[in-house]
């Protein structure tokens, strides 16, 4: 008996490829991208809280490098910085960006 696709992966789905986002995130931002999206359940409009030592020891990936890529993943409309206090953990929210890009 065939499985229905979740709604989750029909969204991820819909903005890497659909949407053309894929083509968008340079370098190692598709990583830090993946983990946002694993801790939010792969749903959209989620807040995500992480520090970023969990970033760098999920992706695995230097801090600058990190950074980089959560600067990255905020141009483009696919993640919010909601927490600005320095010293803070970092709550972000990983948006529905929108259908057509602008860049």
């Amino acid at each position: 008996m065939p499985v229905a696709m979740p709604t989750q992966t029909d969204w991820v789905k819909s903005v890497l490829f659909d949407r053309g986002y894929l083509a968008r995130i340079r370098g190692d931002a598709i990583k830090v991208y993946l983990v946002m999206l694993e801790i939010c359940g792969g749903e959209p409009d989620k807040n995500v809280t992480i520090s970023l030592s969990q970033l760098m020891k999920r992706t695995r990936l230097t801090c600058p490098t990190v950074i980089e890529g959560l600067s990255r993943l905020e141009s483009l409309g696919l993640v919010v910085s909601t927490t600005h206090e320095r010293g803070k953990v970092k709550t972000y929210y990983v948006s529905d960006p929108p259908a057509s890009l602008t860049e």
